[in-house]
């Protein structure tokens, strides 16, 4: 019994001493920053998490947002005003290209939102073609 309360001790102060070091990270989840902090205690550290909303999840010029993905009925598709200008059609398609299927859509609205709910599942294709004759592609996971 004396063996074990003088080891308690240690292990205790061990585990406080590891618990000192701080990471930071970016907002793709890549660690930016390790540090070790004497002062700091252990217990006092706070994750701050943010929840994206849609006035949040605004895309650059030239790139096009889809959420939730993976998703189980509905993705929502969220374009700048710069590139719908630029959108001409959209298409999605399954995996194996067996079957493409135009998608309507309003350039002004800057949004669409693709319905999967009455598709099998499995992974699909979204094509937007631009009127430069550039097409950009983004998978979606049905599941």
């Amino acid at each position: 019994m004396k063996n074990f309360l003088l080891i308690l001790p240690v292990v205790f102060f061990q585990s406080v001493v590891a618990q000192t070091l701080s990471f930071e990270h970016d907002t793709g989840g890549n660690q930016k920053i390790r540090k070790y902090c004497a002062t700091c205690s252990p217990y006092s550290k706070v994750v701050k998490q943010e929840l994206i909303t849609a006035e949040k999840f605004v895309p650059s010029v030239d790139q096009i947002k889809l959420y939730p993905n993976p998703t189980t009925d509905k993705v929502n598709l969220v374009w700048s005003p710069e590139l719908g200008d630029r959108i001409e059609k959209i298409d999605y398609v399954t995996y194996n290209f067996t079957q493409i299927r135009p998608l309507p859509f309003n350039k002004r609205e800057g949004k669409v939102v693709l319905d999967l709910s009455d598709q099998p599942i499995g992974m699909y294709v979204i094509i937007f073609y631009l009127n430069n004759g550039e097409k950009l592609t983004y998978k979606v996971l049905k599941h």
